[in-house]
């Protein structure tokens, strides 16, 4: 009885330390997640393979599309603004290993094809906020030094992303990754541990 105790109690505390739980940062307990594209690969309109898992395209291509950002290690939290028809339209996906909803990634698509992401590394949290054609209005969630990671008090910022042509730019100053500036966007690398490049 004592032994099935101590195994019940390793067993919690390697998961404890696994997941990250009490230090605010999620930690990859399985294999590594594969990288979405992002401005460290140039955003271009070139073609991206359909998913390999056969998804039918629906209607509008929306299946499609959430199944690439699944693809890419993400569950999309919600399609309102993908809209193939645009010259840019973006998809916000959690990771998928995450336990807490961080971090987070926008994918962004011109006519429907994948041309890359918002930012290199994902953000703990960011939102789609509106749309039009060629443009897309992300929310990104501020965080100081000290903040847990679910409990940003340092408010928000909104960043444009435009479609000029061959590339998505972003209109309005990206917020910072470093999760020691004074308010930021607190980037998360794939594996779920913290990082400072944006």
């Amino acid at each position: 009885m004592a032994f099935r105790r101590c195994l019940v109690a390793t067993l919690v505390a390697v998961t404890v330390a696994l997941s990250g739980w009490g230090d605010g940062r999620v930690l990859a307990a399985s294999a590594p997640q594969p990288r979405p594209p992002g401005p460290g690969t140039p955003l271009s309109a070139a073609p991206v393979s359909a998913p390999s898992s056969g998804a039918a395209s629906g209607a509008d291509g929306t299946e499609t599309a959430t199944a690439v950002v699944r693809e890419h290690g993400y569950t999309p939290t919600g399609t309102a603004g993908y809209h193939p028809d645009n010259d840019l339209s973006v998809i916000v996906g959690r990771w998928t290993a995450a336990v807490d909803g961080h971090p987070q990634q926008a994918f962004l698509f011109h006519h429907g094809r994948l041309v890359g992401t918002d930012t290199q590394l994902p953000s703990a949290t960011v939102e789609w906020l509106w749309s039009t054609d060629d443009v897309v209005a992300l929310s990104y969630q501020l965080y100081r030094p000290d903040d847990p990671l679910c409990c940003p008090t340092g408010g928000a910022a909104t960043v444009r992303y435009q479609w000029n042509g061959t590339t998505a730019v972003p209109l309005d100053p990206v917020p910072p990754a470093d999760w020691s500036a004074s308010a930021s966007r607190r980037a998360v690398s794939g594996t779920g541990s913290t990082g400072t490049a944006s």
